[in-house]
């Protein structure tokens, strides 16, 4: 096996040596003491044939996908590869057992369903206290030998404990155990590494497990698809769900449904052998909503297929890490990661009413999987490596995303507010601690690079006061706006998207259930059309709708089959009927106009780098991932504005059919599903089990061509920095932002901070302080806002006959307060564009030499 003797980074930035170059992807950096030490203390080390990583420079589809479809597998001895394949496959393998259908999952969730109800509330208060208690005596600074031996104890103990309470609140959060896998994951191989391959660098030993984390992942994924299909038992349906529901721990929503409960069980009874569902007296379908709510019997039959999901992320993520990097590098990776979180965001929304709990899975999967990279984080680098990594990425980021700080600071003010608020007020309690002299015990450093400068004991610890000062350095005025837009943006996709769309296809559904095909081709394309030329609206939600309302329809006249192959046709007709207007209708009007070519930053690299990536001829990888992968609107709109020609664009348009088809019978299947016989039981027993295969296909195949997509725009931007250069600059936007300048200027001015009249800063607060609220009050309290509803629902059953009801009181105040929040902010806009303007005008008058008033101006 090459290896090449590297110092690692703490030596480097001791010594100040410059770092050998080496070939990336055929070396692995290894401390020169580890190299010696090596092959005597590691169990398992060989030195048989290694494993190429692949990565070549010749071209070609793998090298193209190698280490972004598919991870950077670390060069390793086959036998290293097949004994850490065998480490990552035991808990796996636990997990399966355990929380699965596959293994004894539904046994599990009704024990501790029936075992351990109800202590959740008083564990956790238990635990969180405890926390606090240690964090206001500064656990996390003793130093003395006694104090780190009692700092280990207590978080250890925090810790089991809080594994502990995941557990139990499995019954609320059945998506618990398979987060907290995710999350115990790293720190379990961390401990493999430590027992048997403790003479190998953490940060290399994380790099060989890209491999063997690929594939378990992949045989996980593999086995439970073979399982599923193997007997009908295996597969998750409507009839198994309810069948399963009391036997993994739900409770019957009898409050809801009163007249369905029979002596304290559900008045209907599920025969798995015939597949039919028995109703006793005064008992009708509608019953078998009791169990609506409950998504434990999903979670147990999908959950191998979300280990193999939270395990190639941790693939990717462990390829990652080879710290092999330059600065920029780094910061590129930690931009993907970013991306993956909003891409993440995306696809929630656009899968929101396929039910199941697809989307609240997912969005806790994604939450998991970023604790879990931050835990290998934190088991690659020591403390001194971290410090000088965050500080490299820091100024890289800096260097490269400078002009976007106030964006990110907007991100961070909208998200964690309510967080800072609590910080500080225990931060005042924590100061009061640290004065009382007859405590003893460890305090935190003050002569710190970052602390050194703050003195005074002060009201806050001398670590608030350190944020503090950091944030008056900010433009806080334009950070507070960046962070209302983020809000924006969250409730629209969050809320319109989600909610209103949602109940709109649904009543969509239900009226044209009785209509001919035809009339229902003309309806679906005109009103899928106008929800195309909508900016937040994805185009998922269409197919879904399609799916689901054609079938029906079309089946009398040409068999389920064709009519999916029909509604197939119907929905990509439509698509590039949409990119057409899109294109030539808004864009191609747009395109003449100066302001809006400014707006959406034609001179801009990422823009540039579309461009000449769309530009290119034929159907190239890059420019496909750009036209699929990309928001509909903005990307067809903004092709029309960068006049580029419609017919490559359709062309290259055409791999939607990608996206198409899983969301397309991801919606019929969900039709078929809720098909019954004329006794009333299902027709299609399985169908339920492939739509949620193909809904999370579905998810796969928008989220991958998102990724692919940005990766690509960031290689043009790093590898074909000539070409971009000789793109044309469009003169009139580059006179129109020298023009602005000024004006941009004065606007910076007159909303300095410092300097706004308080009235000002009173709208400005009310804004922030009323999107800030209603975010959270959606985010933590979606239940109480909105009613629960999925695509098949009708208005007449699930709302009452009234679409309004899909808001609760909470929802209704949550509006208003986007609405105030909206209108605040508009109110201090105008003021401070009127203002700009007057000072501009005021800076642009010549008074002549006579002495004149009037006033002559010059032209901007």
């Amino acid at each position: 096996m090459k290896t090449v003797e590297t110092l690692d980074l703490a030596a480097r930035s001791r010594s100040g040596q410059k770092k050998k170059e080496a070939h990336a992807d055929d070396t692995i950096e290894e401390n020169p003491v580890d190299t010696s030490a090596k092959e005597s203390t590691d169990l398992f080390s060989s030195r048989s044939i290694t494993m190429d990583d692949g990565a070549n420079t010749n071209g070609g589809f793998f090298s193209t996908f190698h280490g972004f479809l598919f991870p950077k597998i670390a060069p390793v001895p086959w036998f290293t590869f097949v004994v850490l394949t065998f480490f990552a496959a035991i808990p796996t393998l636990g997990y399966i057992i355990l929380f699965t259908k596959m293994g004894s999952g539904k046994t599990t969730f009704y024990f501790l369903a029936q075992n351990f109800r109800g202590y959740d509330v008083t564990l956790g208060i238990l635990l969180g206290s405890f926390a606090f208690i240690l964090y206001l005596f500064d656990v996390h600074h003793w130093t003395s030998p006694l104090g780190v031996t009692l700092r280990s104890f207590f978080v250890g103990t925090i810790f089991v404990g809080v594994a502990a309470l995941v557990i139990i609140m499995s019954e609320d959060y059945p998506y618990g155990p398979i987060s907290l896998f995710i999350v115990l994951m790293p720190l379990y191989l961390a401990v493999v590494q430590q027992v048997f391959y403790s003479g190998t660098n953490p940060r290399t030993f994380i790099h060989w497990l890209s491999g063997p984390l690929f594939v378990v992942a992949i045989i996980t994924f593999l086995s439970w698809f073979v399982w599923t299909f193997l007997r009908d038992e295996n597969e998750w349906n409507l009839m198994i769900s309810l069948a399963e529901a009391k036997d993994s721990g739900c409770e019957a929503n009898f409050d809801d449904y009163p007249d369905c409960e029979d002596n304290g069980n559900t008045c209907f009874e599920v025969d798995l052998d015939d597949y039919t569902l028995v109703f006793h007296n005064n008992c009708d379908e509608s019953c078998t909503q009791v169990y609506d709510h409950c998504i434990n019997t999903f979670i147990i039959w999908v959950g191998p297929f979300l280990v193999s999901l939270g395990l190639l992320f941790l693939s990717f993520f462990a390829s990652f890490l080879r710290g092999d990097g330059s600065p920029e590098q780094e910061t590129s990776k930690f931009v993907r990661v970013w991306l993956f979180l909003l891409f993440a965001m995306w696809v929630t929304a656009s899968l929101a009413g396929v039910g199941a709990g697809v989307s609240t899975t997912l969005t806790a999967l994604v939450a998991a999987s970023f604790v879990a990279g931050v835990v290998f984080l934190t088991i690659a680098y020591n403390s001194e490596e971290r410090q000088e990594r965050m500080d490299n990425m820091k100024q890289a980021l800096l260097e490269k995303y400078g002009g976007f700080m106030d964006v990110f600071r907007g991100l961070l003010i909208v998200t964690c507010t309510p967080l800072f608020m609590v910080y500080f007020v225990i931060s005042f309690i924590i100061q009061r601690i640290r004065s009382l002299t007859f405590l003893a015990y460890s305090k935190p450093p003050s002569n710190t690079p970052s602390l050194r400068d703050i003195t005074g004991n002060g009201w806050f610890t001398i670590e608030a006061r350190r944020m503090i000062r950091q944030f008056k350095s900010w433009n806080i005025t334009k950070v507070f706006t960046c962070a209302i837009y983020w809000g924006l943006a969250y409730m629209v996709m969050n809320v319109i998207v989600s909610q209103y769309t949602l109940v709109f296809l649904s009543w969509l559904i239900e009226k044209t259930s009785h209509m001919n095909l035809a009339t229902v081709t003309v309806i679906l394309v005109m009103v899928g059309m106008t929800m195309f030329l909508l900016p937040p609206v994805p185009g998922v939600p269409i197919y879904l709708t399609l799916g689901i309302v054609i079938i029906p329809v079309g089946r009398e006249i040409f068999g389920i089959v064709l009519s999916i192959i029909y509604a197939l046709a119907v929905s990509l007709a439509l698509k590039l009927l949409a990119c057409t207007l899109q294109q030539k209708l808004i864009g191609g009007m747009l395109q003449h106009s100066v302001s809006v070519r400014q707006f959406v930053g034609v001179n801009s690299p990422l823009i540039r780098s579309m461009k000449l990536v769309l530009a290119e001829p034929g159907m190239g990888l890059a420019k496909v991932s750009i036209l699929v992968g990309g928001p509909d609107w903005p990307t067809s709109v903004l092709c029309g504005i960068m006049d580029l020609p419609l017919a490559p664009i359709l062309f290259g348009t055409l791999p939607i059919i990608f996206l198409i088809i899983p969301t397309l019978l991801t919606g019929s299947f969900i039709y078929l599903a809720d098909l019954r016989d004329e006794n009333g039981q299902p027709e299609f027993a399985w169908a339920s089990t492939l739509g949620t295969v193909f809904a999370a296909v579905t998810a796969f195949v928008q989220f991958g061509s998102m990724v692919v997509a940005a990766y690509f725009l960031e290689q043009v931007v790093s590898n074909r920095a000539d070409e971009l250069e000789a793109i044309p600059i469009d003169e009139e936007v580059r006179i129109a932002d020298e023009k602005d300048e000024e004006r941009k200027n004065a606007y910076h001015e007159v909303s300095r901070w410092e300097t706004l009249p308080i009235l000002a800063k009173i709208i400005m607060l009310l804004s922030l302080t009323c999107m800030i609220t209603t975010c959270y009050m959606v985010q933590l309290f979606s239940s109480h806002c909105f009613v629960e509803y999925q695509l098949t629902y009708t208005i007449d059953m699930h709302l009452v006959g009234d679409w309004r009801n899909l808001v609760k009181p909470l929802g209704v105040v949550s509006n208003y307060l986007l609405l105030a929040s909206v209108v605040f902010l508009q109110m201090f806009t105008c003021w401070a564009n009127r203002t700009a303007a007057k000072q501009v005008v005021s800076r642009t008058a010549i008074v002549p030499e006579n002495g004149s008033t009037n006033y002559e101006l010059q032209e901007i």
